[in-house]
């Protein structure tokens, strides 16, 4: 058994490796993009950062952001996504986690500490699109009508799963929400909600 667990060091030796070649990369990615990293941070794996130029993006102290490369075992090799659109702001929590997921702002998304979102999760502060099927033929009238509201999520939440969280929403403080929720509506603090769309459950 010993031979086998020395066996197994070797191996992964090798991912370790790039890893922490991942975290320099996404770091640099950050930096080019003018976001803000807080001290002891780990941005390992496949991350996306785009920051127009009218965004502002803050990562707190500690905030661990995974993706791909089977980082998390639940996502397997789906990046993480973090992007503003115009003046759009994301702020992250003092040792948040966040794996293989897509965070898209156009107004706010503000996450608080000891948050943690599981993998493939979606959390959006509009629609992508205008609901007005004319609008949506031209992309300039569609970018004019799209429903936009801050989305809020405070300290000590967790999100299971592929979670969608959509616009306009606050979850309260120790909230729990069960894997493959959409939340379209406010969820109070310490309480478990699950389901599509997001019901409550109970207390915790």
């Amino acid at each position: 058994m010993a031979g086998i667990s020395l066996i197994r060091r070797i191996v992964r030796l090798p991912w370790k490796g790039w890893l922490s070649l991942t975290m320099v990369w996404n770091r640099l990615k950050f930096s080019f993009q003018g976001a803000s990293v807080g001290k002891g941070s780990r941005l390992e794996g496949k991350i996306y950062v785009r920051n127009d130029s009218g965004g502002r993006i803050v990562l707190g102290e500690g905030v661990h952001i995974t993706g791909g490369y089977c980082r998390n075992r639940i996502s397997r090799n789906v990046a993480s996504s973090i992007s503003t659109q115009g003046e759009g702001e994301i702020s992250i929590g003092d040792h948040s986690g966040i794996s293989s997921s897509c965070i898209w702002a156009r107004k706010s998304v503000s996450i608080g500490k000891n948050v943690n979102i599981g993998a493939d999760c979606i959390i959006m502060d509009h629609d992508a699109h205008s609901l007005d099927p004319v609008s949506r033929r031209d992309y300039l009238t569609d970018e004019k009508n799209i429903a936009t509201a801050p989305v809020r999520i405070c300290d000590d939440v967790l999100l299971g799963a592929r979670v969608i969280v959509l616009k306009g929403v606050t979850i309260g403080e120790g909230s729990v929400v069960g894997a493959g929720s959409v939340v379209t509506k406010n969820i109070p603090p310490h309480q478990i909600w699950a389901g599509n769309p997001a019901r409550f459950i109970r207390e915790c």
